[in-house]
């Protein structure tokens, strides 16, 4: 028998009786202890390497793991405030000085160290650079024609310092945001072999090296039962490291970190452990979480009705902004639905029966805002253009019936519609579109998350209204990932799959800040996981790498907005964090989705 999660929550809260705090064990004062933090359900990490494909890049491995073991050259966001910019503080890259032109980059580095007391220098930013330019086409983050292209030389004149020189000047919001905060210096030291019983080279210095350095590396990362044996990983630059040889269960996901003791970084950690944990629901979060099991969680949106009550009890509830956008994403390359779906007026008629305030009001109870681009309109910020902030596709079914209509769709409300005019002409259903071909199409989408399943019902209802059938099916989050990246479009393998939703946030702008679309939208880019392919965005888009300004970046967005290469679906908060009254430090929620568990602290109360 299934259990309503809000009916669990209530009860689970009831039993709490009248204390005024949650019943949890004793905690340590002002320091030490292991402190608790929910992992989002069904995303447990799945990959350690600093080096991340298209099919690991969830905030489980970018913001959840990497980072905190491994820093990157330049951090973006800051624990006291909302703003995903730059943080100099917390990077290990003093402020870039741009020379020739703007073609040079000289980057001074601050004293870092590894845990095993080397010190992080020149020669380790270089590595990550030449594993990188070897084996771009396996980085989340590249498109082609991308930063990594444009670099020309990459030099390390003194153990301090880098330059890099480009092959001529570059927006330095798009090249600092999108290029020199990718770069993550990593262990030559360590980790420049080609085996495990191989000695320490410097293989990455040829592309034959480099790619066999890569080879052995990714291979140990998805060896996910030996991460916290495996020596490699016991190197680290940042506040924490696996907890040697349970630091993770590979059939669970749980993550147990202990901080690292030579950390040189600001903020050492105060905490002696921090444990995040796996949940395969929302209702089983939350059971943890008011029992005390959690020091760090979330509030489900089906249950904000009890956000009062947790605040009577003691928890902080602060809902979490996240800097990104939510879609749909149409699979351009699936042989059957492909042709109906590159056709623009279809996607229009999509987006005019997704009906955003609807879902924000009913659904995520107003925690949340729209999306009509692929530019956030929250946190505020100064990138979003009055096209996109105007809603080019408000929802309305009659405008939707038109658009299927005057291509040649016999409409069939509650049904299935079908083309009536094959072909390609102006008031044609559209070339490769055959006659009888039926507006039908699966939709997979994370499970575990009822607000996720309650949006998609209603969805599923709202396209029912012009005869456009939605069969949904639920999968986990890491299924979503590598599933939906694993599509060949030459060949047709593995992309039976014809939209997909991976609940929001899909895309969070990290470790690409400057919010332009070639990791997104860019022909060949591993995150264009869908195959959408436009040479005018792709123009659109390197304009906007190099002019400098808003206005070629506004040109993007709003093409991009218009041309919809994504349904575009409403953002709900991150979460509504729940925090236990015994956990101190956090303070804003980072919308870059980052965590700093080094700032927290665990008192009682």
């Amino acid at each position: 028998m299934l259990r309503h999660p809000s009916l669990l929550a209530a009860a689970a809260l009831a039993s709490l009786g009248s204390a005024a705090a949650p019943a949890v064990a004793a905690r340590s004062a002002a320091s030490g202890g292991t402190a608790t933090f929910a992992q989002s359900v069904g995303a447990p990490p799945t990959y350690i390497f600093p080096l991340l494909d298209g099919a690991n890049s969830g905030n489980n491995n970018l913001t959840y793991t990497v980072p905190l073991m491994w820093r990157p050259l330049y951090w973006f966001g800051h624990t006291n405030s909302i703003q995903p910019t730059i943080n100099y503080r917390l990077s290990i890259g003093r402020p870039p000085s741009f020379t020739n032109g703007g073609r040079t980059v000289t980057i001074g580095l601050r004293r870092y160290r590894w845990s095993d007391g080397r010190p992080v220098t020149s020669r380790d930013v270089t590595f990550w650079i030449n594993l990188i330019r070897a084996n771009k086409a396996d980085w989340c983050c590249y498109s082609p024609g991308d930063w990594i292209d444009r670099l020309v030389s990459a030099r390390a004149p003194s153990a301090d310092t880098v330059v890099l020189t480009f092959d001529r000047a570059y927006n330095r919001n798009w090249l600092i945001g999108n290029g020199l905060s990718q770069i993550t210096p990593i262990p030559q030291s360590v980790w420049d072999r080609t085996s495990a019983p191989a000695p320490v080279g410097n293989y990455d210095e040829t592309t034959h090296g480099a790619v066999a350095v890569y080879n052995f590396l990714n291979a140990q990362s998805n060896q996910r039962t030996t991460w916290d044996t495996n020596p490699l990983w016991q190197t680290v630059d940042g506040p924490w490291r696996l907890e040697p040889g349970s630091g993770f269960d590979a059939t669970t996901g749980l993550m147990v970190l202990v901080p690292n003791p030579r950390y040189a970084g600001p903020d050492r950690p105060r905490l002696a452990k921090i444990e995040e944990i796996p949940f395969t629901s929302d209702a089983a979060e939350f059971d943890a979480l008011i029992s005390g099991q959690l020091d760090y969680g979330y509030l489900p949106f089906t249950d904000t009705a009890l956000r009062q009550e947790l605040l009577s009890r003691g928890f902080k509830v602060k809902p979490w902004l996240f800097w990104g956008f939510t879609f749909i994403e149409p699979n351009y390359a699936n042989r059957q639905a492909g042709p109906i779906l590159r056709q623009l007026y279809v996607r229009q008629a999509m987006q005019h029966l997704i009906d955003e305030p609807s879902y924000i009001r009913n659904v995520f109870k107003g925690y949340g805002w729209p999306t009509y681009g692929p530019v956030p309109v929250q946190p505020a910020n100064p990138y979003a253009s009055s096209f996109e902030r105007s809603n080019p596709y408000l929802f309305s079914v009659a405008d939707a019936l038109a658009l299927l209509r005057d291509h040649g769709w016999q409409i069939t409300p509650g049904g299935v519609s079908a083309c009536a005019r094959p072909g390609g002409g102006a008031r044609a259903c559209g070339a490769g579109i055959a006659r009888g071909a039926q507006l039908s199409f699966s939709l997979l989408y994370q499970s575990g998350v009822p607000s996720v399943t309650q949006e998609m019902e209603a969805l599923q209802s709202s396209f029912s209204r012009v005869g456009l059938r939605l069969g949904l099916r639920q999968a986990p989050y890491s299924y979503l990932l590598s599933a939906t990246g694993s599509c060949d479009p030459k060949t047709g393998a593995n992309c039976s799959w014809q939209l997909a939703s991976w609940g929001p946030p899909s895309i969070t702008y990290v470790p690409v800040y400057y919010p332009t679309g070639g990791t997104i939208f860019g022909i060949g880019a591993p995150i264009n996981t869908g195959h959408y392919a436009s040479a005018t965005a792709d123009r659109l888009i390197a304009a906007s790498h190099v002019q400098p300004g808003l206005a070629a970046l506004t040109r993007y967005q709003d093409y991009i907005a218009a041309q919809l290469p994504d349904l575009w679906m409403p953002n709900s908060d991150y979460q509504i964090s729940v925090i236990s009254p015994h956990l101190r430090g956090v303070t804003a929620q980072d919308p870059t989705g980052h965590i700093y568990p080094e700032t927290w602290s665990l008192v009682n109360s």
